[in-house]
């Protein structure tokens, strides 16, 4: 590849900084007395001053993890009023002179400071001490680490640990072994910039704590006195503090500057390695040879599994769900235990927030009551509803194994460590993935994935399932094998199950019921048999591969459309609105006007795309009304059709259903 070639205008004033900042430093190389370096920096004026920095970087670096690591959580996590503003008091200590840092400090902590009487009455005096260095250090230090820790906390994506408290660990569990394991490498580069910065810590710490050999004179104010009577000795104090300095920088590789690499570090938003892309959704003849499959086909243990132990923990106990969701979506549920809803719809339709309300993750609606069996679970914190929820991405937690990653939930639970393991080994066994269960999220396929997050949610024991686009992310034979497992497993879930889904293959195959909603309403909820005879909008219609065209019916047949055209019934109806809906192999195509006789349907109109579907094509046709037609290749060929193609299209009478809605 060819190096883009730099512009003057921008690289000459590029070497000029690096010059500018290299040259002081090689100074420092240049003027170090080398011969008498050893004897000057194990002197015992400069020993003492070295292990009393170390001594006060240590404990600053300890009081600004104790108080700037939940600073940082509440700054990427929370949203308040006058956030902007506590963001900008964090930063306010690197940008303020260094000896203003150390006046503010006495104002506040002095004796006759803010806080100085409330502190000498419990015998606390910070001025010119060593525990004032350490307020001094921390002062200065603590915003590089809160602003490093903020930074990877952004980059974590939040549905992590929302899928841990859908297992059941509460907020510090949660911020324990998932959040502060993902963000390590920037709570790491923080903490050692923090640190950094406290040991080379001047102006602060001697406006506010002094100069006291042994007390609160650290190397950096070593370097200041040894100035004024040997600057050759400065000189080899102040390498020392440059080695520490480079050895933190180098050590960190970067790591301050980002917490992700091309958009996907270890906390980010994108799928498992070997996740396929996703496939266009199926439809139309799809469609009607998954609708020969029974939504609930028998069956538990996979035969081709590694041999699992019995069934762990007590028998299941049934949990049917009765819910009412208001806000920004709405819709009622009343289903019994052992139920498979698919929720359909449209982008936007508030599918995810339908199954965030039940989890208790969104302000924008509510699920009051939510029965799940006989509790009533709508005042329960997230943690404690035992609602197992799998993202699309499967959020598997990356620092774990598949063992550990399944274990989480009972271990949240209070599971002890070696049971936990047992059940969570028993349902990998379950879905295949046995032999995987030491292996870390990175190294698993997309499949295999999928079947991890199953598992772990299945093992959770939850009172109510949640899916959220569990095979969108697969190719199509991953999609295939993991769409067989999840029929195989939802038979014996013995609660409710809702999968999120735009396939409608996966809606007829998987589910009991299908909920559809649009603009965050319910528009229907019915068998997979009943949604396929009779969708109730044009998108459910548009979803199975159906043309739908929204009008009003007449007693005489005629069905009035509302762009303005009509077509002609084999029955005459009630007056009503409803659709027309029509199957695309019942539409024929011509290339001349079709003879009078069988078709009472017939308009003109001109091809606008084809395109693919299986053995077949589908050609849509843009006229009064536009249409999609489904024909074999043969019959295209015939007809000749190509983009911009002038056809004639018939529909028979017989073909046209009218659904009053």
């Amino acid at each position: 590849m060819t190096r883009a070639r730099t512009p003057l205008a921008l690289g000459l004033p590029a070497a000029l900084a690096v010059a500018f900042l290299f040259l002081p430093l090689t100074g420092i190389l240049a003027r170090t007395p080398w011969e008498t370096l050893p004897s000057r920096l194990t002197s015992q004026p400069v020993t003492e001053a070295l292990q009393l920095s170390l001594l006060v970087s240590v404990w600053a670096l300890l009081l600004s993890l104790i108080l700037g690591v939940p600073l940082a959580w509440l700054l990427a996590r929370v949203e308040f009023r006058g956030k902007s503003l506590v963001r900008c008091l964090v930063m306010l200590p690197m940008v303020l002179p260094p000896t203003v840092a150390g006046v503010a400090l006495l104002q506040g902590y002095g004796r006759r400071g803010v806080l100085g009487p409330a502190l000498e009455s419990m015998n606390v005096t910070l001025p010119f001490s060593t525990a004032g260095a350490v307020v001094a250090s921390a002062f200065v230090a603590m915003p590089f680490l809160v602003i490093s820790l903020e930074g990877a906390l952004a980059g974590l994506h939040p549905r992590y640990e929302e899928t841990a408290t859908s297992l059941g660990a509460a907020p510090l569990r949660v911020f324990r072994t998932i959040t502060l394991p993902m963000v390590a490498p920037g709570l790491i580069a923080g903490a050692a910039l923090s640190w950094a910065r406290a040991l080379g810590e001047f102006g602060a710490t001697i406006t506010f704590a002094g100069n006291l050999p042994g007390e609160t004179q650290t190397l950096p104010l070593q370097v200041y006195l040894l100035l004024q009577d040997d600057p050759q000795g400065a000189t080899a104090v102040s390498l020392l503090l440059l080695l520490i300095a480079t050895a933190v920088l180098i050590s960190l590789r970067g790591h301050w500057l980002q917490t992700r690499t091309n958009g996907r570090g270890r906390g980010g938003p994108g799928p498992a390695r070997g996740v396929g892309g996703t496939p266009s959704g199926s439809c139309g003849s799809d469609l009607r040879r998954a609708s020969g499959h029974p939504a609930r086909p028998g069956g538990a243990v996979n035969h081709a599994a590694p041999e699992a132990p019995d069934h762990p923990g007590p028998a299941p106990t049934p949990h049917p769900l009765r819910t009412t969701v208001t806000g920004a979506t709405t819709t009622t549920l009343n289903a019994p235990p052992g139920t498979t809803i698919a929720v359909v719809g449209p982008n936007g339709a508030g599918k995810t927030t339908l199954l965030r309300a039940l989890l208790g993750l969104t302000p924008r609606a509510h699920a009051t009551p939510l029965h799940l069996g006989d509790k009533d679970m709508a005042e329960e914190p997230p943690h404690r509803r035992r609602i197992s929820w799998v993202p699309q991405d499967t959020s598997l937690f990356p620092h774990l194994t598949a063992l550990a990653n399944t274990a989480y939930g009972l271990r949240a639970q209070g599971v002890p460590k070696a049971e936990a393991h047992r059940r969570a080994q028993y349902w990998l066994n379950r879905l295949d993935v046995g032999t995987l269960a030491h292996r870390r999220p990175a190294s698993l396929s997309g499949g295999q994935a999928q079947r991890v997050a199953l598992a772990r949610a299945l093992a959770a024991r939850p009172r109510l399932l949640l899916l959220d686009e569990p095979l969108a992310a697969l190719d199509q034979s991953a999609r295939s094998a993991v769409r067989h497992t999840l029929r195989t497993h939802l038979a014996d879930f013995p609660g409710v199950c809702l999968i999120v889904t735009h396939d409608p293959v996966e809606a007829v195959s998987l589910a009991d019921h299908v909920l559809v909603l649009e603009d965050g309403a319910t528009v229907q909820y019915a068998t997979p048999t009943e949604l396929t005879r009779h969708p109730r909008s044009p998108w459910v219609a548009r979803m199975l591969g159906r043309n739908a065209w929204p009008g009003k019916s007449t007693a005489e047949g005629t069905l009035l459309l509302d762009d303005g055209a009509s077509l002609t019934a084999a029955d005459g109806h009630e007056p009503a609105t409803g659709l027309a809906v029509v199957p695309p192999e019942a539409v024929s195509l011509h290339t001349t006007r079709p003879t009078p006789g069988s078709p009472r349907n017939t308009w003109q109109g001109t091809v606008r795309e084809i395109t693919a579907h299986g053995g077949r094509l589908r050609v849509l046709v843009t006229g009064e009304p536009d249409v999609v037609a489904e024909i074999t290749p043969a019959a295209a060929a015939e007809l000749n059709l190509a983009e911009g193609t002038p056809v004639w299209v018939s529909v028979k009478a017989t073909e046209i259903t009218f659904v009053p809605l």
